[in-house]
């Protein structure tokens, strides 16, 4: 990514976006697309635990690494928007929207 063009930076940011949004859902995994307990979130293992608490804290586990995986995704996102900003692309991405406004 560090030699590719604006676009592709804003290509990565849209979907790793995506990916963190869908990490969150995941840890809280409410009953809303997924009906049961498919997802190994909060919502679920609450759920869970007065069924069996083995299978409870199993569902604690896959709620902490989505959480993990949360944080550590928007570290990354961080990470690659200050090297974003840093580089001047940044500034290069303002110009070619501010050019390609303009021929409009």
């Amino acid at each position: 990514m560090r030699n590719e063009s604006v676009v592709k930076f804003g290509w990565f940011f849209l979907f790793y976006l995506f990916h963190l949004l869908f990490t969150i859902f995941a840890a809280i995994a409410p009953p809303v697309v997924f009906k049961g307990d498919s997802l190994a979130g909060i919502l679920p293992a609450i759920d869970l635990f007065s069924k069996s608490t083995i299978g409870g804290i199993f569902y604690i586990v896959g709620f902490g690494c989505f959480c993990l995986e949360a944080v550590i995704s928007l570290w990354v996102l961080q990470q690659v928007y200050m090297y974003f900003r840093g580089s001047g692309k940044a500034a290069e991405m303002k110009r070619q929207t501010m050019n390609g406004a303009s021929s409009l």
